[in-house]
């Protein structure tokens, strides 16, 4: 998406193999990358992660509970194990994490920009209770980081009591196309509103537009010191 709307120079995007900047692959050569700027070792990688270095973390979703927390690893008998998911979850300030919000045949599609669900999904996943905890949403609240959750659907926003319904998509109704697919009942916005139409349109979305037209902000404090020392004439 980053390349289709011409931002690759906005941000720098990475993936755990030890790609830094350019498009990261996606598919079946997902770990690679098309015009990075470097490439580490994993283990380096993964220190940068570890070290609080993302400021902004997408990854992916099984199962959610109530609170906000995550499992991704343990299903019945398959345990799958969780990878570098804790690892990229843990530190970074803003993790978003994207999925479905059912799962199992799942039939949606858009029509002039408005959502229509063909087929609900057989599976739920957001659900009372995790078979296995991978990411605590408690813990990263205490920490001072914002946690997302972003379906095709809705938006969901971890707040001081939870999950929290924040956004949803053009034509669909809160309670029977979001929360009667759900084992548990979110709390609500009183703010909520509607997810950005262009996201249900054809065409790019104009993000440079968007991206240029708010003013630069240092990625980290760290950055900003180093930006400040430099230009005393100091390293």
């Amino acid at each position: 998406v980053a390349a289709e709307e011409g931002v690759l120079d906005d941000a720098v995007l990475t993936n755990e193999q030890g790609v830094i900047g350019g498009a990261p692959i996606t598919g079946r050569d997902s770990g690679g990358g098309q015009n990075f700027a470097a490439m580490i070792e994993q283990p380096a990688q993964f220190d940068f992660y570890d070290g609080g270095g993302l400021d902004l973390a997408f990854l992916s979703f099984a199962e959610v509970d109530a609170r906000g927390n995550v499992n991704v690893s343990r299903f019945g008998d398959r345990i799958i194990g969780v990878g570098g998911f804790i690892n990229i979850a843990q530190n970074a300030r803003c993790v978003v994490f994207g999925g479905t919000l059912t799962a199992g045949d799942l039939d949606i599609g858009w029509e002039g920009g408005r959502t229509v669900i063909r087929k609900e999904g057989r599976h739920r996943k957001f659900v009372p209770r995790l078979e296995q905890v991978c990411y605590n949403a408690d813990l990263g609240r205490a920490r001072g980081q914002t946690t997302l959750f972003v379906t095709e659907r809705c938006v969901f926003r971890v707040g001081a009591h939870g999950l929290e319904l924040s956004e949803i998509a053009p034509g669909l109704d809160p309670e029977r196309d979001v929360i009667a697919h759900m084992g548990f009942r979110p709390a609500v916005s009183a703010t909520l509103r509607v997810m950005d139409a262009r996201l249900f349109e054809p065409g790019a979305m104009g993000l440079a537009r968007d991206i240029h037209a708010k003013p630069r902000r240092y990625r980290s404090d760290r950055v900003a010191r180093w930006h400040a020392a430099r230009s005393g004439g100091s390293r």
